[in-house]
């Protein structure tokens, strides 16, 4: 049996409610979600965490928009914002720059402010994404910090040459994963593909990052049920090796 949960982000169906978007998380054979809360996404206004976790599905994290480093998002509105709370894991971005001297003691406040609603600095997960911080620097940031990290695969194919090696460096800090469908050879021409089309690179990189506590599914190609079997299929597979 996996200890790696499977599932579904709330960016796969913006539209549902959250008894709907765990009722089709549950139907496909999963057990968790990843919500983005400030997007419109349905379960915010419709039952939200507790809504979720009532219908039977676990919430892996909330991602808000708080970007470490940008002085548009000071630390006292980060310690304002809503969803968070002690235990849950909060997705967020690093700028570019976030470790300068200067904008640091920026970051660490922010970093600190999101702390005391989880209560540990390890659940405030910095996703990889093209437009923010270099591999480089999110480790130099997990390091110094303390944050963790947030395997976006798509995110990781655009800031680096090799994702595999770039997902292995970021392993002792990555605790939870998100997928998409995209050609690996134009990450950034190419977005919403069966998971099937890019399975070899996608399960490359998965396995360079070590032991996950859940990867979810963030696309709107119609294909979120073999997506989500797919990842199963891998996860149950590997959990077998580990007990054979």
């Amino acid at each position: 049996m996996s200890t790696t949960g499977v599932g579904l982000s709330s960016g796969s169906a913006p539209g549902l409610d959250a008894a709907a978007l765990a009722a089709l998380t549950l139907e496909l054979g999963g057990g968790t979600v990843d919500v983005r809360a400030g997007k419109g996404h349905a379960w915010e206004d419709t039952g939200g965490l507790a809504g979720l976790r009532a219908a039977g599905v676990e919430v892996g994290f909330v991602g808000i928009g708080t970007v470490l480093g940008d002085p548009a998002h000071p630390a006292d509105g980060c310690a304002a914002l809503p969803w968070l709370e002690p235990g849950l894991p909060v997705k967020v971005f690093a700028a570019e720059g976030c470790t300068a001297p200067g904008r640091y003691e920026l970051t660490l406040a922010q970093v600190a402010a999101v702390t005391a609603r989880t209560g540990d600095s390890r659940l405030v997960l910095v996703e990889t994404h093209h437009g923010y911080a270099p591999v480089g620097e999110l480790v130099d940031l997990c390091e110094r910090a303390g944050t963790g990290i947030l395997l976006d695969t798509m995110g990781l194919a655009r800031i680096t040459d090799d994702p595999a090696a770039a997902a292995a460096r970021l392993a002792p800090w990555t605790t939870y994963g998100q997928v998409k469908g995209f050609d690996w050879a134009d990450p950034a021409g190419s977005r919403h593909r069966p998971l099937a089309s890019c399975a070899g690179p996608t399960r490359e990189v998965l396995a360079a990052a070590g032991a996950l506590r859940a990867v979810t599914v963030e696309s709107k190609a119609p294909s979120l049920a073999e997506d989500t079997a797919l990842l199963l299929d891998w996860y149950a597979a590997g959990a077998s090796r580990a007990t054979a």
